[in-house]
């Protein structure tokens, strides 16, 4: 660890603070750390296996102004919750579970409805311990600083049905050993300011793996950024880097300092790209496009945008977009299907590396596509829309 030298004041200051640990990692392979999904045990009245995925989990934070008789209805859409008369129930790109930080106090009998429906479709509820001992959510995941939940032997406050715990960074290995004693359904990784966020994380996961630790980690990522591209660049390297190490089992993007720049629903399709790009959970079809040039057959954004309109709605299908049969089939070697201009006018397709129509006239070719997905049983029919929210009582 010692030989990842910062190259600025400030990043050689934050790096200097974290503990000193051995660096384990095997450069030349691949290995995702296992963890443990949260398991039902006798006396559990709600489905607690939902709280995370086994591909990778997204967590939301939510406010309790979300959750008022009037905006339910559009927390559920934006968590990516299907609905049926009014209630919500999970989707292929639902948030597994939500961060609330401050509650609606139990006299608020509409939010509380609000949130247990959610919990009743095994959303896990997060909330602050503090909170739920000043006023009870039943079926809550209380949340402690690992510390706290240590000197508390991780008693649960009244009516919380599981554990979970935060981890700063500035933890001893023996704080982080007796995670294993504690048995949280997970760890929030929200590595101080003051210390340097990739290597503590770095130490957190070694610290896991010498002690046989199997809990899941989810990357707490607090932002105040205002810009979508700053946003998505920051994400990729800060928590992407740690995910396509292995490291990490999920994403919870909290908006910090009043930002309201961003919709609950923006922050919540980024996190599920963030996991679908570091190999972890496919919620969409995944494309691959040439960056187009001199040789390319066709206009290739128009091409992309159709197919994307046509096929993107089936997630764990890879199609390739290539402009040209030069560098086409060595570009699109790993997707499931292939789209490349091979004459004027005309596209050949391709099943894995091999081609299985030739010469297809450009006008035709999106639907030749189509088909030949259907041929292969890879296809399925896109959701219908939702029809508009429905006014019932929450």
């Amino acid at each position: 660890a010692e030989s990842r030298l910062a190259i600025t004041p400030d990043a050689e200051a934050r790096q200097s603070k974290v503990t000193k640990y051995t660096d384990t990692r095997d450069i030349t392979a691949f290995a995702r750390r296992h963890s443990e999904l949260p398991e039902q045990r006798d006396g559990d009245n709600i489905d607690v296996r939902g709280y995370l995925h086994r591909d990778g989990s997204v967590i939301s934070a939510v406010n309790a102004e979300m959750l008022t008789a009037e905006n339910a209805q559009y927390l559920y859409q934006e968590l990516g919750c299907k609905t049926a008369v009014g209630m919500p129930f999970k989707d292929i790109a639902t948030s597994d579970s939500i961060l609330l930080r401050d509650p609606p106090p139990s006299s608020d009998k509409k939010a509380r409805l609000a949130l247990n429906r959610l919990i009743e479709v095994s959303m896990g509820v997060i909330v602050p311990a503090d909170k739920l001992e000043a006023d009870p959510l039943p079926n809550a995941v209380a949340l402690y600083d690992l510390e706290q939940a240590l000197a508390n032997d991780g008693k649960l406050p009244e009516g919380a049905i599981r554990l979970a715990v935060t981890v700063r960074g500035h933890e001893s290995e023996e704080t982080i050993a007796a995670i294993k004693q504690l048995n949280p359904v997970m760890v929030l990784l929200d590595i101080s300011p003051d210390l340097s966020s990739l290597h503590s994380s770095r130490r957190f996961f070694e610290m896991l793996k010498f002690h046989n630790i199997e809990t899941p980690v989810i990357h707490l990522f607090k932002t105040d950024i205002t810009d979508s591209n700053e946003l998505a660049l920051q994400m990729g390297t800060k928590v992407g880097s740690l995910l396509t190490d292995g490291d990490g089992d999920g994403i919870l993007v909290e908006p910090v300092q009043g930002n309201n720049a961003f919709s609950l629903d923006f922050l919540r399709t980024t996190s599920f790209s963030l996991l679908q790009g570091c190999r972890m959970r496919n919620t969409k079809t995944e494309f691959v496009s040439c960056p187009s040039c001199g040789r390319t057959l066709f206009d290739l954004q128009e091409t992309t945008a159709k197919i994307q309109d046509a096929t993107g709605h089936l997630p764990g299908v890879t199609v390739a977009i290539m402009g040209c049969i030069v560098n086409g089939p060595g570009e699109m070697a790993d997707a499931d299907f292939g789209y490349v201009g091979t004459l004027p006018g005309k596209v050949d397709l391709y099943y894995g590396k091999e081609v299985v129509k030739k010469s297809i006239p450009n006008d035709d070719a999106v639907d030749a596509l189509i088909d030949l997905i259907k041929e292969y049983d890879m296809w399925q029919d896109a959701p219908e829309e939702e029809e508009s929210l429905e006014a019932i009582e929450v």
